[in-house]
């Protein structure tokens, strides 16, 4: 990612007073299905989608292979961008069937929209049919919260914590030799006396932005953490091109052990704001 100064592009969407969004009930927090999935109303003509289709088609052997593709398809009021990355920690081959994945959810469930974005654990994949292509992009925010709040520490003490680190973490994705990418790990005493709590961090930004805007974007996400995830086991915002982090059980790469049972990873409220 290349260093820049610009200020965060604005967007059409941070004009309007975010409206929270509580979707259906409480789902697993880790899994293999999709998060969630954005389309746009507007349609597309035959000649759109059919850029939109060779646009997926490109981007999934190319980010198998790269873990970041972009790719354009068509011309004029036809044509389309697309971006695909997985997260720089997964193993290949997780990486590669998420692509595959992504795609299919996308086309399927987009088919005939101008715009379509779908996110995983592991990568997101989108296409618009206007030019997204290194602009951060905080319009569209995906939250998703454990149901539970820490157990066994101080709440406060366990905020602070969690607090720190996803600052850190933030900060240190908009590395350029990070690629874009940053984990960590904390440790918060436990009540009492009893045994110290780990807490897992990871900031994350689409390798299309700047250094600046990386910054900017995952600082943003940062903030709005205490809006939503106060005291809770682990917390998740998640942006177009930037998300952040932080868990009480290992979910990034590498695992080590057996991973996290059903019952610590828990499950999750989704909330979006747009």
């Amino acid at each position: 990612m290349a260093s820049t100064s610009s200020p965060l592009p604005a967007s059409p969407l941070l004009m309007l007073l975010p409206v929270p969004l509580l979707l259906a009930m409480a789902r697993p927090c880790s899994g293999v299905d999709a998060i969630s999935t954005y389309c746009a109303k507007n349609g597309t003509s035959a000649q759109t989608q059919d850029s939109i289709d060779q646009v997926l088609a490109a981007l999934v052997p190319r980010a198998s292979a790269a873990y970041y593709a972009t790719a354009t398809a068509g011309r004029s009021s036809s044509a389309v961008w697309g971006l695909a990355q997985c997260r720089g920690d997964v193993p290949r081959q997780d990486c590669s069937l998420c692509l595959a994945a992504a795609a299919k959810k996308v086309a399927s469930s987009c088919r005939g929209s101008s715009d379509g974005r779908v996110f995983y654990d592991y990568c997101l994949l989108r296409y618009s049919s206007s030019n997204f292509l290194g602009l951060a992009d905080t319009g569209y925010t995906l939250i998703l919260l454990n149901t539970q709040n820490a157990t066994g520490v101080d709440l406060a003490a366990f905020d602070q914590a969690q607090g720190k680190l996803v600052s850190r973490v933030a900060s240190e994705a908009g590395d350029t030799a990070n690629k874009g990418l940053a984990t960590d790990t904390t440790r918060v005493g436990g009540g009492g006396g009893g045994a110290k709590t780990t807490i897992y961090g990871l900031g994350w930004c689409t390798r299309d932005i700047t250094v600046a805007y990386c910054g900017l974007c995952v600082a943003q996400a940062v903030a709005e953490l205490p809006n939503y995830c106060r005291y809770r086991r682990g917390c998740r915002v998640i942006y177009s091109t930037c998300m952040v982090r932080y868990e009480v059980y290992p979910f990034f790469f590498p695992l080590g052990g057996a991973g996290a049972s059903a019952d610590e990873l828990g499950q999750c409220d989704k909330i979006v704001l747009n």
